[in-house]
């Protein structure tokens, strides 16, 4: 089956480096599970939201999210799951996915589930 983004995931999507629009891209095409984008660009308010609920280890001027074009980019799969097990099949399908995606367009990236 063929995905296509969403209008939120096509939003998020622009705010992010090409490098990784293109990635994301490629990422959608080749999945077997539907996907979406639930962050590009973080501001300052974003941010320090996501470092006080624990969504995010950094604070405003700390996190790759914080330039414009984004540096990172947040994919999940679709339906987000209630209770994120990145030990879980999807997870790590689309962690592989997006590491072969961006190795084939010429450039690295950690996935976040890595982070301690």
């Amino acid at each position: 089956m063929a995905y296509k983004w969403g209008k939120s995931s096509l939003n998020n999507l622009k705010s992010c480096d090409k490098r990784l629009q293109d990635m994301a891209n490629m990422m959608l095409a080749r999945s077997d599970f539907d996907l979406t984008i639930t962050c590009g660009f973080r501001g300052e308010q974003e941010q320090n939201d996501a470092f006080l609920r624990g969504a995010s280890k950094a604070r405003f001027g700390q996190s790759k999210h914080n330039t414009m074009p984004s540096q990172a980019i947040d994919i999940c799969p679709y339906p987000i799951p209630k209770n994120w097990d990145t030990n879980d099949r999807r997870w790590q399908e689309m962690a592989l996915n997006a590491m072969w995606c961006a190795g084939k367009l010429g450039f690295e990236i950690t996935w976040g589930g890595s982070f301690k």
